[in-house]
């Protein structure tokens, strides 16, 4: 089977997405033919050192013929069966190009809160079972083709070479990989605070890594002004060499506070893992009492903890540090979870069988006018975002 990636890139083109479309085509890769391609005012290091690459196509949201004389010539080439899409961007945008009619069109939809407004598509990919609901009870979508697919990470092997910064003895290190701005503000201030918190009942000897790119720096600004931040218990590192590929840094935790993919790459190296609570203000020590809670959004900070008490999670964490009993029985449960939930190794049966039953459908362009529009308006703002970092 030929399969034609395609996804968007505004920016510095390190999103969650970028980092899915490249473990999973490299996986489907393995028993079809694979090609992908990006196209958007920035470009994707991650995207770009895929061995499926093809190319990558400057885009600013008025070059439009442009873009439909390279995405022409590629597929009169290459004929794919299925043009698979990995973001809203690149999906308006190609069904422009190739008609649902005609070719198979899938989206994924990688995580992330229910829309207000979701154009209309016939085949579906969702990571989350709280989208699955959403798209299930939308009107607009009773004839979809929809798929959950959760699992997209593929286990990590430790670069033992790559050791930035050496761990002292006897500490216990928590570590939050994330961009930092407005996205994930909630979650860095909660991290912090879980080590105040412990900080309050004599664990001591404890640091918080905060690893990612500043997307906002009047954030991350006030976030440096904290005490914690000053007297060096709480690190942001935040140079490319860190967040190029951030998960080299899990060399250092004891524990991983995350969110998405993030969290579950973690999980398959049987780190303990924590999570946001949407409603509470330090994480939760995932364990079997909670998981599935937090599985349903998609470990995001939507993440609502019914039965979680405060007293009990932070008693949890204090023994998570002090006991190393508990601290491997939490630890396997993270391994366990990754392997029937998470790993990537599952999932070429189950998009084989989403391309298998992918349909042909009406293109309804017209009815998607407003929220095509609004795919190109933020092509063109970025273009003109990019160009101003430049000057």
């Amino acid at each position: 089977m030929k399969i034609l990636f395609l996804i968007s890139v505004y920016g510095h083109g390190r999103g969650g997405h970028f980092h899915s479309l490249n473990h999973i085509s490299k996986k489907i890769g393995e028993n079809n033919d694979v090609k992908i391609v990006s196209f958007g005012p920035g470009k994707s290091n991650i995207i770009e050192s895929n061995p499926y690459f093809a190319e990558h196509i400057p885009f600013n949201g008025f070059n439009f013929y442009n873009l439909k004389t390279e995405i022409t010539k590629l597929t009169y080439k290459f004929n794919p069966d299925i043009y698979h899409c990995f973001d809203v961007g690149s999906y308006n945008t190609i069904r422009l190009l190739i008609s649902s009619k005609t070719h198979k069109i899938i989206l994924n939809k990688c995580g992330g809160p229910n829309p207000i407004q979701y154009p209309h598509i016939h085949n579906l990919i969702l990571f989350s079972s709280e989208n699955l609901m959403w798209f299930k009870n939308q009107k607009k979508y009773q004839y979809s083709n929809i798929h959950l697919i959760p699992n997209r990470v593929k286990s990590i092997l430790m670069d033992m070479t790559f050791h930035p910064i050496a761990k002292e003895p006897g500490e216990f290190v928590f570590l939050r990989i994330c961009r930092i701005g407005a996205a994930y503000n909630k979650s860095i201030i909660d991290s912090i605070m879980l080590i105040e918190k412990l900080i309050l009942k004599d664990i001591i000897n404890i640091k918080l890594y905060i690893v990612g790119i500043i997307e906002d720096y009047d954030i991350f600004n006030k976030l440096n002004e904290h005490h914690l931040v000053k007297n060096g218990r709480v690190i942001f590192l935040t140079d490319t060499a860190y967040t190029t590929e951030a998960s080299k840094m899990i060399y250092i935790s004891d524990a991983v506070i995350g969110t998405g993919r993030g969290l579950m790459e973690a999980a398959s190296l049987s780190i303990p893992l924590l999570t946001i609570d949407r409603d509470g203000n330090i994480p939760v020590l995932l364990n079997s009492d909670n998981f599935f809670e937090a599985f349903e959004t998609n470990f995001s900070e939507r993440n609502v903890f019914n039965n979680n008490s405060y007293d009990s999670n932070i008693n949890n964490i204090v023994l998570l540090i002090k006991n190393k009993i508990y601290y491997s029985e939490i630890s396997k449960f993270s391994k366990q979870a990754f392997d029937e939930y998470f790993n990537i190794d599952k999932v070429t049966k189950a998009y084989h069988e989403a391309y298998a039953s992918s349909i042909h459908g009406k293109k309804k362009i017209m009815e998607d006018i407003f929220i095509i529009m609004r795919s190109f308006i933020k092509f063109f703002k970025n273009n003109l975002s990019n160009e101003k970092e430049i000057l």
